[in-house]
């Protein structure tokens, strides 16, 4: 287990960031607006001084930021529960850990019983004098329009944190409220999309392949001819008489299968949990502590980092197309949606992508639920009233994220 990031809220420190936002948004996020309505902040208001998750959708990477700009405009002061990884990214990974810390972020390892996540987690909501933000999907689905299945572990969190109000004496509410954000581009920018489509067309068509067209034909030619690619390198074979999407599914479980048999593992799960754990797994070897180890420890630490070289890129490439499917431009030709794809597709073509912008996010609040009210029932049906509250927030944002224009 790697070790474990505790949330260390400095107001100072928050105040400070708070104040550079501006320049922050301005930076690193090409100009981010949030936009919220007077009904979503009258719902937050409601939850006021009572033990609160806030679980918002995981689109995109600029999320946290959305988050904390929403509390920079209530005035308020979050918890963040965050992937472990988070903390040591970027080249000033100790003080980029350290500021995450001192804004309210604890670490997690997702997929895993990562205990002192889970420890922080109800005694942040046993004290409630924050809200906690915990995106329910626990992957970023990198889709606008797109909701991946929620974790069960962030309803089970909340019923433990009853559980240890109950024997504390304390009965509060303890609210769930489910978040949607979703991003438009304010500007026009089908310019933007052709160059990009341009770029990526000269990368990886040859140049019979460049006839004009229009752009989805232009996008999907591009995704085409990148299925093939990989589909050459994973010796999968492509029959034309089956569909796309079918392919890209499959395409998607052969990469897998590749990562898993080198691991010498082998489950039944959905591709998302197996790809979160072998993520972890990978993740847990790298941040080991190496300063602890013997010169044998050191030795067998190194062999496996090799071996985990062999299957780092699947593991990067399956994330990046984790909730791509065919068709999800064609039923919405949006510039943002042309864009989602049109930035996997440069992650995997050149490495990297750029972030486009200005953006403005659409940030929209459910009705909170309180999860006390459904507590008796807990006590004698956990598995089902589990299930049941987490369908329900999953839904419950997907109809927000839905009915944003």
């Amino acid at each position: 287990m790697l070790d474990f990031k505790p949330a260390k809220p400095n107001t100072t420190a928050i105040q400070v960031v708070k104040a550079l936002m501006p320049l922050i948004n301005r930076l690193y996020l090409k100009g981010l607006t949030l936009d919220i309505d007077t009904e979503s902040i009258a719902r937050l208001k409601t939850t006021d001084g009572h033990p609160t998750v806030l679980a918002p959708n995981h689109a995109a990477h600029a999320d946290p930021a959305v988050m904390f700009l929403l509390s920079k405009r209530l005035s308020q002061q979050y918890y963040y529960m965050t992937a472990r990884e988070t903390f040591d990214q970027g080249k000033f990974g100790g003080l980029c850990s350290l500021l995450l810390q001192w804004c309210g972020a604890y670490s997690i390892v997702r997929g895993t019983a990562d205990r002192n996540a889970f420890r922080t987690t109800r005694e942040i909501l046993t004290k409630g004098d924050a809200p906690i933000v915990i995106f329910g999907e626990g992957e970023i689905s990198r889709q606008n329009d797109t909701i991946m299945r929620f974790e069960r572990g962030v309803t089970q969190l909340c019923f433990w944190a009853l559980d240890d109000m109950q024997k504390a004496g304390i009965s509060k509410p303890l609210y769930v409220v489910p978040i949607g954000i979703k991003y438009h581009y304010p500007q026009n920018m089908w310019d933007v999309i052709d160059a990009a489509l341009t770029r990526l067309e000269r990368a990886i068509l040859p140049p019979i392949g460049r006839t004009p067209t229009e752009r989805y034909e232009r996008l999907r030619h591009i995704g085409v001819a990148v299925l093939r690619t990989l589909a050459a390198e994973y010796q999968y074979k492509v029959d034309e008489t089956v569909p796309l999407d079918v392919h890209i599914q499959k395409l998607k479980e052969q990469i897998l299968s590749h990562a898993e048999q080198i691991m010498g593992i082998h489950t039944e799960a959905d591709v998302l949990t197996r790809v979160r754990a072998l993520k972890n797994l990978v993740d847990a070897e790298v941040y080991k502590d190496i300063e602890q180890m013997t010169e044998y420890e050191q030795k067998i630490h190194e062999e496996l980092l090799q071996k985990f070289q062999q299957f780092y890129p699947d593991l990067e490439r399956l994330i990046n197309f984790i909730a791509i499917s065919d068709g999800y431009v064609a039923k919405e030709p949006s510039p943002e949606r042309f864009l989602e794809v049109i930035i996997r597709l440069e992650r995997e073509v050149f490495g990297t992508a750029k972030m486009r912008g200005p953006r403005v996010a659409s940030l929209r609040v459910g009705e909170p639920q309180n999860l006390r009210e459904c507590y008796d029932t807990y006590k004698t049906q956990k598995r089902e009233m589990v299930e049941q509250i987490t369908l329900d927030l999953e839904t419950a944002v997907r109809t927000l994220v839905t009915d944003v224009s």
